[in-house]
């Protein structure tokens, strides 16, 4: 019989522990109060992905874990595992927009096999091309709720 821990992650682009936030990478210090040594398996899942792009014509905004990747996975932009976890794509691109856009990504029910609970979550906004999307203007900002499920034996069942 298996037991799973869940953990919850909210990360976002104003509240890092370090961050270059003119190429769109951040990395943030995860201080869990609790996690247990003997898990055996770890899925990660992005329940929401939310990006306010003040003016931006981006067309694509990937999320990207620089230090977790997909296990069992591949990537044709890396040439290896798949980091991306989620993406958001433009459907309102005009020329000359005035109005500011907010994109929403969520709930996929599809999880990411991880390898371990991370200490450190190094972060990568970008856009289809991994092309840096600046974030230094104080309009523009991105969140996202992580989660991982943690599995482990539990032998009192």
């Amino acid at each position: 019989m298996y037991g799973v821990d869940t953990f919850r992650i909210m990360i976002d682009s104003e509240n890092t522990s370090t961050e270059t936030s003119t190429i769109g990478e951040y990395t943030f210090d995860i201080r869990l109060p609790f996690t247990r040594s003997d898990y055996t398996k770890y899925l990660l899942y992005v329940d929401n992905f939310n990006v306010s792009l003040r003016g931006l014509t981006t067309d694509a905004v990937h999320l990207r874990l620089l230090n977790l990747s997909n296990y069992n996975s591949y990537s044709s932009q890396t040439g290896g595992n798949n980091n991306v976890v989620a993406v958001i794509y433009n459907p309102n691109v005009t020329a000359g927009r005035t109005d500011n856009l907010v994109l929403n990504y969520q709930a996929s029910q599809a999880p990411y096999q991880i390898s371990s609970i991370p200490n450190t979550l190094a972060v990568k906004i970008c856009d289809m091309d991994n092309s840096n999307i600046d974030f230094s203007n104080g309009n523009n900002f991105w969140t996202a709720n992580l989660r991982i499920d943690a599995y482990y034996n539990d032998m009192s069942c």
